[in-house]
């Protein structure tokens, strides 16, 4: 099916590339907001994103996960618009940010607390553990996907995700001790 789509969007056809748009803007978004730690900019690194894929699109290698073509195109957006501004809105608002779960209000309140202890913590990773991190985790991407996207051997992302997993789980603690 998206291989279908790939196909008619790159001879031209905007439907195509709009169902595609809708299908990885959310994983997008996401990741966008933990480059660029704001609401408002991560929307605009998503336009840009999706603005650049569909003028080229023609470019696009099909034999490649087309999701990752996307990421590699929003982190290079990000990261130089990270370098321009360094603007950070602390106290955001970032509920968007986290999976869709269908949580009860009851266990939306008792977990507000440690997801915000959790999204402090990886935005104090060294943002190469903070993205691999956000790559599994946030966007369910496979080592694979991640590898591509990194241009990195597989085993190189595992190390990089234990080590991530291992230093989150260390600056958890310390924030809990720091209450």
């Amino acid at each position: 099916m998206e291989q279908e789509l790939i196909i008619k969007a790159k001879s031209g056809n905007q439907k195509a590339f709009e169902k595609l748009t809708k299908k990885y803007l959310p994983k997008i978004y996401r990741a966008a907001y933990f480059f660029v730690h704001n609401l408002e900019d991560a929307s605009d690194m998503c336009q840009e994103t999706f603005l650049r894929a569909y003028k080229h699109i023609h470019r696009f290698d099909e034999r490649r996960s087309f999701y990752t073509w996307i990421y590699t195109i929003m982190k290079n957006l990000s990261i130089n618009h990270s370098k321009r501004s360094k603007k950070h809105q602390a106290g955001e608002a970032v509920e968007n940010c986290l999976p869709d779960t269908l949580y009860n209000p009851e266990v939306q309140a008792m977990d507000r607390e440690n997801n915000d202890l959790l999204l402090r913590g990886i935005e104090n990773l060294p943002p190469m553990f903070r993205e691999i991190l956000v790559m599994k985790t946030y966007n369910d991407m496979s080592y694979q996907e991640m590898a591509d996207a990194l241009d990195i051997p597989i085993g190189t992302v595992m190390s990089r995700l234990y080590t991530a997993r291992t230093k989150l789980k260390e600056l958890i603690a310390s924030l809990e001790g720091g209450k």
